[in-house]
């Protein structure tokens, strides 16, 4: 039953997470410990030998001074001085065997008599005799002295094997509670760094329980999960504006679908009623297919609004000659102007980029159109292009009415028009037309106003395309020389 309760927990990040961080941690330690106990013996056992070998090289040159008589001099001198008591010493003759001995009275449990039945080892090979009834082993070293005598210097192993079980004692109190330690370290640092991860979940059961406005919090640690939060929230935020955009299009829509259906069910009815001639009804027909044209294209310019902004429109892309396309403009919406008694002007070299004509066609007649629908009479409208760091910039300005900071901030908006536009024909899309496919092209619209002293929009447009140059033969040069 307690293994069924904890299988949900045993599924999640956090458990394997805190799993790996303690297994690491536990496996880290045991490790250095092991690491530090063999460094331990190996430098304990070496010490030893560098004893014995001193021992040996001591007493062998001492032999050879004074013969044996000599050294069991010395020895015994050492003994009654207490003095380097800690070595076992044994001395046999050619045929092994033992001619003096010196055992320590601690080390009487090891049988110094299996020595004579042990062939004489290398010289600097250790030989090892197992004590009768204790783990503790006698090392000894082993050299042939000038006459044949057989020289053995030993130590015990049992102050070493003291040493390293106490170690081991220790090392074994510690890892109890460096498990403990690295448990709850593991629980701690994986519930730390999954805490943005659970915000993130708490923030999107937030956000389908109905809270739209809930965020991640942001704690500034510039790490990966921390840039996760930000790009979270920056995409709730994107959302949460196109939702608002969506809505504020449909309410715009509904308002602005009512009066031309209204119209045209206006206009329906009086002919049904009217018991005029055909006339009537073809002059009714006519008016209706004029408002279902705007119906149309008050849709389809939504649409391509829409596909520009989410990065579906196609463009089709071509080499354009911008000031020519900038003159068609103007020509085309001459004669509006001139009804206006508004001047217009046109400053542009040649400029080629890789656009999509039609696109840019409607780019320009909107700014055009605006520009002379609020221009009065006797004003004037000028358009220039140029380029400035490899980008085409063209600028449309008028002397019209202009517009307060709040009206140009709203005037990209869909559907919105300002109150002094209301009595102008429109649909408001125009502007919103312009940003959208301006952006397309993967460039960028600004614009400045200010009451009754007129509109400047500045588009600008990137020269080179990513599918390749854009300029027909021979004309890159006149680019180049601008």
């Amino acid at each position: 039953m307690f293994s069924k309760a904890l299988d949900p927990f045993r599924k999640t990040i956090s458990f394997r997470l805190a799993l790996w961080y303690s297994a690491f941690f536990i496996l880290s330690t045991a490790s250095l410990f092991a690491l530090a106990y063999f460094l331990l013996a190996s430098t304990l056992r070496q010490d030893d030998r560098d004893d014995i070998e001193q021992r040996l090289h001591q007493l062998a040159a001492q032999y050879q001074a004074t013969d044996l008589a000599g050294l069991k001099k010395e020895l015994a001198l050492e003994t009654r001085r207490r003095k380097s008591n800690s070595f076992f010493i044994r001395i046999a003759g050619p045929r092994n065997i033992t001619v003096f001995v010196r055992n320590p009275d601690q080390w009487t449990a090891f049988d110094v008599s299996r020595l004579e039945h042990v062939p004489l080892a290398n010289p600097g090979t250790l030989i090892r005799l197992p004590a009768k009834h204790d783990e503790a082993d006698l090392e000894l070293l082993s050299t042939r002295l000038h006459d044949g005598t057989i020289l053995q210097i030993g130590t015990s192993t049992e102050e070493r094997d003291s040493v390293l079980e106490r170690f081991g004692r220790i090392v074994s109190g510690v890892m109890v509670p460096m498990v403990v330690v690295g448990l709850l370290g593991g629980m701690f640092l994986a519930r730390r760094s999954l805490r943005p991860v659970r915000q993130l979940i708490e923030a999107v059961h937030a956000i389908e329980a109905g809270a739209m406005e809930a965020r991640v919090p942001i704690h500034d640690t510039g790490d990966e999960l921390d840039e996760l939060g930000k790009l979270f929230n920056r995409m709730l935020n994107r959302i949460a504006a196109l939702i608002q955009g969506m809505r504020s299009a449909l309410d715009n829509v509904a308002h602005d679908l009512r009066t031309p259906v209204a119209r045209i069910r206006g206009m329906a009815e009086i002919a049904l009623r009217s018991e005029s001639g055909p006339d009537r009804y073809r002059d009714a027909l006519a008016d209706c297919v004029e408002e279902s044209d705007q119906l149309l294209q008050m849709l389809n310019t939504l649409m391509d609004i829409s596909e520009a902004e989410t990065g579906t429109l196609r463009l089709h892309l071509e080499p354009v000659d911008i000031s020519r396309l900038l003159a068609d403009a103007i020509d085309l919406y001459q004669l509006v102007a001139e009804e206006k008694a508004i001047a217009m002007s046109l400053t542009a070299p040649q400029l080629w980029m890789a656009a999509d004509r039609n696109r840019l066609r409607q780019v320009m007649a909107n700014l055009l159109d605006n520009a002379i629908k609020y221009t009065p009479a006797g004003g004037r409208v000028d358009v220039q292009g140029y380029v400035s760091q490899d980008m085409i910039v063209i600028r449309v300005a008028d002397s019209g009415v202009g517009m307060t900071p709040e009206e140009l901030l709203k005037s990209w908006d869909r559907l919105y028009r300002g109150d002094r536009s209301r009595s102008q024909r429109g649909l408001g899309l125009g502007l919103s037309l312009v940003k959208a496919v301006v952006e397309a092209h993967r460039g960028h619209v600004t614009a400045t106003s200010s009451p009754g002293r007129g509109s400047v929009f500045t588009v600008t447009l990137p020269v080179a395309s990513s599918t390749g140059s854009p300029f027909p033969s021979g004309d890159q040069s006149t680019l180049a020389r601008m």
